[in-house]
C-alpha cells in the first residue's frame, strides 16, 4: 500500500478536529464560524492555495516581455487566422502529428493561415534541451515563464491573449485557442470564418450553460468556495477550443489584469471574463469537445474534435482530403449510437456537473 502524503494526513486530522471541535466544546458563535469557514477553506487547489495571490498583473506584466523561448517571426504577415496550440513541453510526439497535419498547410481556401504551440517551463533539463532543438528546427514554439501543469492553463490562456494582442492584432483576424490532442477541419473553419460579414465581437465554440463547482476534491475540475462563490458558473466555451476576434482577444486580456485567476481557464476567460467584459460567448455547433466514433463522413462539417491521439491525427487527415469523400459519403447515414445515447442523456447527468448542455 502507497503512503499517503503527510500534507493530506495533515488536513484530514486538522479537518477531523475541527469537527470535534465544533460538537464537543461550547464556544461563541465567532469561534463556531471560523471553525466553519476552516473547514470550507481546509481542501486547497494546488498552485492556489488559499494564501497564493491570484493578483493577475503579479504573473503576466502587460509590457514586459521575457519568454525563454520566442521564434524571430510571429504575426508578421497579413493572414485570416492565427491558431495558437496549448502543449506541453513532453508532448513532442502531438506537435509533429499537428505539424504533418491539419497545422501543415499556411495557405487555405486563398487565406493565409499561422500556428504556434504554446508551453510552459519544465524543471526536466533534458526535456527542455529537447525543447530548444525542436524549436530550433520549427520555429513555431513559445514557451513562458511559468511551470506547465493543469491548474496553470489559465496563466497559459492569458499569456496567449497577450501574445496575440502583442503581435497580431494589426496583422490578423482571428485567434483559435486549440488543445495538442483536438484534430481542426482548418478548411471547414477558414470557410465559416470568411464567410462572415463581420470580423469583430465574435467569441465562439462549444457552449456550455447552466454549469454548476464541483465540490468533489478528488476531480480535476474541483472548485474550492474560496476560489469561486457563486453557485452557477457563466455560460463558457469548452477549453478544447474556441475562436475569437482580436478586438475581443484585446478585451479579455484587459479584464484579465484586473480579474482574480481562476484556475478553469476555459470558466475564467470565456465565462468569468467574457462576463465582465461584456463579450457574449456564441454556440458553434461545428466544435465538438467529446470523443466522436470514427466516421470521417461525419467528420468532414465538424470543425474541431477531441481526443486524437497521433495516429488518429494522421488517419483522419489523410481520410478528409480524398477527392472520393463526398462521393463516398452520398450513401452514408449516422449510426445512432445507442451507447452514446445512454451516457448523455441516462448516465451522465450522474457523473458530472461541469459539461451541461444548452438548451
Amino acid at each position: 500500500m502507497k503512503s499517503v502524503p503527510r500534507a493530506i494526513l495533515c488536513m484530514i486530522g486538522l479537518v477531523f478536529g475541527c469537527f470535534l471541535f465544533l460538537l464537543t466544546v461550547p464556544i461563541d458563535r465567532e469561534g463556531k464560524n471560523w471553525c466553519l469557514k476552516l473547514l470550507i477553506y481546509a481542501v486547497n487547489v494546488v498552485g492556489w492555495e488559499f494564501n497564493t495571490t491570484r493578483n493577475t498583473s503579479q504573473y503576466v506584466l502587460r509590457n514586459e516581455f521575457n519568454s525563454v523561448i520566442m521564434p524571430e517571426r510571429v504575426c508578421d504577415q497579413k493572414s485570416l487566422l492565427v491558431m495558437m496550440v496549448c502543449s506541453a513541453p513532453a508532448n513532442f510526439e502531438a506537435r509533429r502529428a499537428i505539424r504533418e497535419t491539419w497545422g501543415s498547410e499556411r495557405r487555405v481556401l486563398g487565406h493565409s493561415v499561422s500556428l504556434y504551440f504554446l508551453i510552459g517551463e519544465t524543471v526536466n533539463s533534458s526535456m527542455q534541451n529537447e525543447v530548444v532543438l525542436e524549436s530550433d528546427q520549427f520555429g513555431d514554439i513559445i514557451q513562458e515563464r511559468f511551470i506547465d501543469s493543469y491548474n496553470n492553463l489559465t496563466l497559459k490562456s492569458i499569456v496567449m491573449l497577450k501574445l496575440a494582442t502583442t503581435y497580431c492584432i494589426n496583422t490578423t483576424s482571428y485567434l483559435l485557442k486549440i488543445d495538442d490532442d483536438m484534430f481542426v477541419n482548418v478548411p471547414r473553419l477558414v470557410e465559416s470564418l470568411s464567410d462572415r460579414n463581420e470580423s469583430t465581437n465574435v467569441l465562439l465554440g462549444k457552449l456550455i450553460c447552466g454549469a454548476r463547482p464541483i465540490k468533489d476534491i478528488s476531480s480535476k475540475w474541483y472548485s474550492p468556495r474560496y476560489m469561486y462563490q457563486e453557485k452557477v458558473y457563466p455560460n463558457y466555451l469548452s477549453g478544447t477550443g474556441y475562436v475569437m476576434s482580436l478586438d475581443v482577444a484585446k478585451r479579455l486580456f484587459d479584464t484579465t489584469l484586473m480579474t482574480p485567476i481562476f484556475h478553469l481557464e476555459d470558466i475564467y476567460l470565456t465565462g468569468i471574463c467574457a462576463k465582465k467584459a461584456g463579450i457574449k460567448p456564441h454556440n458553434q455547433p461545428m466544435f465538438t469537445y467529446r470523443q466522436l466514433h470514427y466516421e470521417p463522413c461525419e467528420f468532414r462539417n465538424l470543425v474541431t474534435m477531441h481526443h486524437f491521439p497521433p495516429l488518429l491525427l494522421r488517419e483522419t487527415f489523410e481520410a478528409l482530403r480524398d477527392p472520393d469523400l463526398d462521393k463516398n459519403c452520398e450513401k452514408y447515414k449516422p449510426m445512432f449510437d445507442s451507447h452514446r445515447w445512454l451516457l448523455n442523456n441516462i448516465l451522465k447527468p450522474n457523473r458530472t456537473n461541469r459539461k451541461n448542455r444548452c438548451d
